[in-house]
This record gives C-alpha cells, structure tokens and sequence, in this order.
C-alpha cells in the first residue's frame, strides 16, 4: 500500500536537455503550452518561485525521491534509446494536434457554410484563411433543405430531365434569335449612320456651315446655316434648319425648305403693255434634287423674299415720286429715253420659281426690254448683298460713343439707288440729246461749236477712284458699289460759237442726282465764261453759276445765252462799225444805206429747241414805214450758207 501510495505522488519532470541560445518557434509554443497546463495563467509564474519549488522540494515526499533515484540509477535506460523514445513521441502528439485542427476547423468552415445564407456580417470572420483566400464570396449561400431522393432511372427523374434540356434548348433558340435580331439591328444602324455622315461630310465639303443643333433631338443632331449672317432680323433667324435622320439614314431637311422656292420677278410695262420680263431660273423635279441643290435653292429663296420685303418696306417712303405698291406688285417708274415711252414702269413682285407665265406675256415680240428687266433684278441682287458686307464691315469698325438714344437702322437704299440712276441717266442723256442737236445746228450754220458730256465722273476714272477711297479693308468690287450710295455727278462742256478756236470758252453745266437727304431728285449747275458775263452785263465779281431743276428750263437758259453770244459776240463784234444800238433780247441795230435813204436794220437772232433763226427787220430812221421783215434758219440739214454770210446778205452793205 505504502508502495502504490508513493507512486501516486511521484512528479513527472522534463528530461534536461542541452540549453540553446535560441529556441525554435513551434518548441516556444510547446513550452507555453506546457506551463499553462501545469501552473495555470502564466502571469505568477516567475524565477525565484520556480527556484523556491526546486530547492524546497514541495509536494516531494523525501523518502519517495530517494527511492526513485535509487531505482532509477538501479534500471536506468542508455541515453540514446530515451531520445528516440521522446522524439517519436513529440512527432506523434503533433500529428495528432494538427489533425485534430484540420477536423475542428472543417467543422467552423462547414457551419460557416450553411449559415450562410442567413445575413450575417460577421460571416466571412467566422471562416478559414485557406476558405476565405480560394473561394469567392458568390459562392457562398448552401441550401440546407431537405434532398428529395428519386430513384436513378426512373420516369419522373426521365421527365424532369427532358423538361429540363427543352427549356435549356428554348433558352438557347431565344438567345441565338436576340443576338441576330441585334446583329441585325447593329447593321442597320451603321449603314443608317454611314449613310448620314456621308451625305453630311458631302454638304460640308460644299462649303455649307454645319453646327451643332440641340442636344435633347436625337434624330436630327446637326443643322445647316444656309441663310446669310448679316440679314435682317426678320430672315436671320429662318436661315437654320435642322439635318433630320430618315428611316435609311438619308438627310430629310427641315420642312421649310420643303415650301415652294421663290424668286424676284422684275418686268417692264410700257403704255399698259409688258414688254419685258427678268428671266426665271428653270424649276427640277424634287425628288431629282440632290441635298445641296435643295439647301442652295432654299438659300436663294431667302435671299430674293428678303430683297422684296427690304423694297416693300422702302417703298412706303416713296410715295411722293410715284413709287406704289399694289396687290403685292411694286410699281417703279423707269421713265424712257431716247424714243422710248414717257410712262415706262418697272413691275416688281415675288412669286414661286413654278408660277406659270401669263398667255399674254407669252409673245417673243413682245420681249423687246428683256435686257432692262434682267439688269434691275440682278442690281437688286448685288446691291442687297453689298449691302450685308458693309453691314459686317461697321460691325468690325471701333463702336460709336454710347448714348440714350436709339440709333436708326435704315433700310438698305435698294429703290432709292434705282430711281437715282434712272433719274441721273434720263438728266444726263436729255442734256446730251439738247446739246448734240445744238451742236449740229451750229456746225450745219458754219460755227465752231463742240460738246462732251460724262454721265458720271467717278466712271471715267474707276482705277483712281478706287486707290484714293479712304475705306482701304474694303474690296474693290465694294468701293465700286459704294459709289451707288453716293450723289451722282455728271459734267458737260459746249464751246461757245463765238469764241475763237485758239481760245475757245466753253459752258459747263454740271449734273446732281440723289435720292436722299438733303436733297431729292436731280440739279444742273450752269457756270458761264467770262465773257458771256459781259453779254449779261454781270459785275465782274459776280458768281457765274446759275441752277436749274428742271430740263425745260435749263435748254430754255441755254437758248438765250446762246442767242446772246451770236449777237453781242459775234454780229455787234464783226459788224461793231455800223452798231446803233444792242439789248439783251438778242437784238442788233446795224446802220446801213440805201441809195441816199438811212437804213437801220436790227438783227434778231433766236436758239430754241435746236434750231437757229436769223431774223432782219429793216426800218428809215425819219419817217419809219412799216418794217420789212426776212429771216433765214438752220436746223442741223447740211448744204446751207453759213451764220456769217448770211448775215452779209441779209444786212447788205454799209
């Protein structure tokens, strides 16, 4: 009894082995192990109490480690045999150890598994390194139900098998019928899209400005700007029009541009006749039209309805100089010259490029102005577009000062330079048609006489001109133009028949036209030489410049001054021995003889409407019979006696 009670309390103390100065990790965690297991939590376990249980032998009965030293010196194994003994030992306990981890965390993993399907935050915490690392997150959510066991081969596992491929075969089909019917659609959109930017680089490549439209349309992202940007305001905002998309990808434009173009139709009527009309450009079919051949004529249209609304506005300013505007037709006068009729009108109206002609101005015989109605529609046409390039040019120029009030933007002056020309060409030719008739009168009676006659001065000349203007950043084609806006001024010379061919003195009559402020319609200007002042009896230092508004009077001003050279300058000079006398209604008193009576005789010489007349009235100076009138004139027929010696005969001798 006393044995086995001794046994009972013999202590297992570690075999002592040779110190290291370093210990293996897992050999670390083995020790800690261990000491927990015998002394409990490690916190009191320090030297001096191991060394106090060592050199106190507690819990060590003396007898019994006396008697087991005894023993073991008596039996004690060879050294070699207790190592191996200890190392399969401390193999097999690791074995085991790690075996016992590899079930236990199997165990944690597959809980983790099958609560998985729960919400849980914590759940990917609760499971292995090795778990966590290799298996992804979706795979996750294990049913924990119950399995329905059927047996292999039989007619409902046959079935559900059957129904099974059927639905995966139908998914299938449906899958391959969405992917071609996108295949197809995907086609359809890139040949709709290639088409689109083909015809769209097509109308850039033309020279058409594209832009972007507004972002939210989807099947019309770009847009054109065909209209002009310095129009009115009320034709800028027409001049966009959007690029739509058409079932095959082509470009349907705006329906605005789908209306019936337009064009400006200018005629000529003639004593209630039309005798001329502007030509219509030839309308195509519209589905013949190609894309930019539509945006060109709906371009044009524009352009031609803003010229007959700028006209249509300019038109009520004009009243007063006949200008009318009835039933949507402007009535312009275009007063004839050369022949032609007095009551000449220009018939302007804006109608659809398809209009049909009228049957009776149908006639190729009746078309003898065609010329005259063609140019005033392409002046209208220039002049509109010189006037938006000067409109960008001010916008580019320094802005005037600031002020309150409100600048004028007048319309562009499109009939007011039409009447201005029609009224300047008819002053000038009427002038040049009175002069030339003059000028053969006076040749056919013997005289010198020569006229010249420039319409414009600013023509004669247009390379100077344009090198002195002041706006050099304009072009030239616009400094021409801009002579249009200017007063037209024109000059004429005739050479007086007195004058001697050395020293000839001419008569310069000057002509004014404008349509504007300050002055409306047209003026002559007549300056004299000096020596039609001494005719006129003028002081010396008076202006000899006299003007005149109408032709009547002007051709009526120049018949007198013309009768006053032929008789003070050119009868009472040759003849200034017989003078008796001389007033300014061109008439000469000549003393003459004959036989032993004294005669005088008085020249009259009369100029009007291109004719000369010389009229002798013959009287006694004592008892004055009645007078003896004969005269002789000249009207521009070749073969008849000259001014000078008919004067001769008609006077007789001294």
């Amino acid at each position: 009894m006393s044995g086995a009670g001794s046994a009972t309390q013999v202590t297992l103390r570690p075999w002592p082995t040779a110190e290291k100065e370093d210990l293996e990790p897992f050999e670390l965690d083995r020790l800690l192990l261990q000491l927990t297991n015998e002394r409990g939590h490690l916190r009191s376990i320090t030297e001096k109490t191991l060394q106090d249980e060592v050199d106190s032998g507690r819990d060590v009965a003396g007898d019994v480690m006396e008697g087991v030293e005894q023993d073991e010196k008596k039996d004690a194994p060879k050294l070699e045999d207790k190592l191996k003994e200890i190392a399969a030992t401390k193999s097999e306990m690791w074995r085991q150890l790690e075996i016992a981890i590899f079930y236990a965390r199997n165990g944690l993993d597959m809980n983790a598994l099958l609560l998985s399907k729960e919400a849980n935050k914590h759940l990917e915490s609760s499971l292995s390194p090795a778990v966590r690392a290799n298996i992804p997150k979706t795979a996750l959510g294990v049913t924990n139900g119950p399995a329905v066991e059927q047996e292999e081969g039989s007619p409902e596992e046959k079935q559900r098998e059957l129904v099974a491929r059927g639905s995966r075969m139908e998914a299938l089909d449906s899958a391959a019928d969405s992917i071609l019917k996108a295949a197809t659609r995907l086609e359809t959109e890139v040949r709709k899209e290639t088409k689109y930017w083909n015809e769209l680089l097509s109308i850039s490549q033309k020279g058409w400005s594209i832009q972007r439209f507004r972002r939210d349309i989807r099947h019309s992202p770009f847009a054109v700007r065909y209209g002009f940007s310095e129009a009115s305001d009320h034709f800028k905002g027409r001049g966009l029009a959007p690029l739509r998309i058409d079932k095959d990808g082509s470009i349907i434009l705006d329906p605005a541009l789908a209306l019936r173009p337009k064009t400006l139709r200018v005629r000529v009527s003639e004593d209630g006749m039309i005798t001329g009309t502007s030509s219509l450009p030839a309308q195509e079919e519209g589905s013949s039209l190609a894309i930019e051949k539509s945006i060109q004529l709906a371009r044009d249209s524009l352009f031609e309805e803003e010229i007959y609304y700028e006209i249509s506005l300019e038109s009520r300013g004009l009243l007063p100089y006949e200008v009318e505007l009835r039933n949507s037709v402007i009535h312009l006068p275009a007063p004839g010259f050369g022949g032609h009729s007095q009551c000449r009108k220009l018939l302007i109206d804006c109608i659809p490029r398809d209009a049909p002609i009228p049957e009776s101005e149908n006639h190729a015989e009746n078309h003898t102005e065609d010329w005259l109605a063609q140019n005033v529609a392409e002046a209208l046409r220039v002049l509109l577009a010189h006037e938006h390039r000067m409109r960008l040019y001010r916008r580019s120029q320094p802005p005037a000062p600031l002020t309150q009030n409100k600048r004028p933007s007048p319309t562009p002056p499109l009939l007011h330079t039409l009447l201005a020309f029609f009224s300047h060409i008819k002053a000038v030719d009427s002038l040049q048609h009175y002069l030339d008739a003059t000028s053969r009168t006076l040749s056919s009676a013997g005289l010198p006489a020569v006229s010249h006659v420039t319409r414009e001065t600013t023509w004669e000349n247009l390379s100077k001109t344009i090198s002195e203007s002041r706006r050099r950043h304009l072009s030239a084609i616009d400094k021409i133009l801009e002579l249009f806006s200017r007063p037209f001024d024109g000059v004429a010379t005739l050479t007086l028949p007195s004058s001697h061919e050395s020293r000839p003195e001419e008569i310069t009559i000057a002509t004014r036209t404008y349509f504007g402020n300050p002055t409306f319609g047209f003026e002559y200007k007549v300056t004299l030489p000096p020596s039609s002042g001494s005719a006129l009896s003028l002081p010396t230092d008076h202006k000899r410049e006299f003007k005149f508004s109408s032709v009547a009077d002007l051709e009526s001003y120049l018949d007198w001054i013309l009768s006053l050279d032929l008789s003070h300058a050119l009868v009472a000079k040759e003849h200034s021995g017989r003078l008796a006398g001389i007033d300014r209604k061109s008439r000469v008193s000549l003393r003459s003889k004959e036989g032993k009576k004294r005669i005088q005789k008085d020249v009259i010489v009369q100029f009007a409407h291109g004719s000369l007349m010389v009229k002798v009235e013959a009287t006694e100076l004592f008892d004055r019979p009645p007078p003896n009138e004969r005269e002789y004139s000249w009207d521009g027929t070749h073969g008849k006696s000259s001014f000078r010696d008919k004067i001769k005969s008609l006077v007789g001798p001294n």
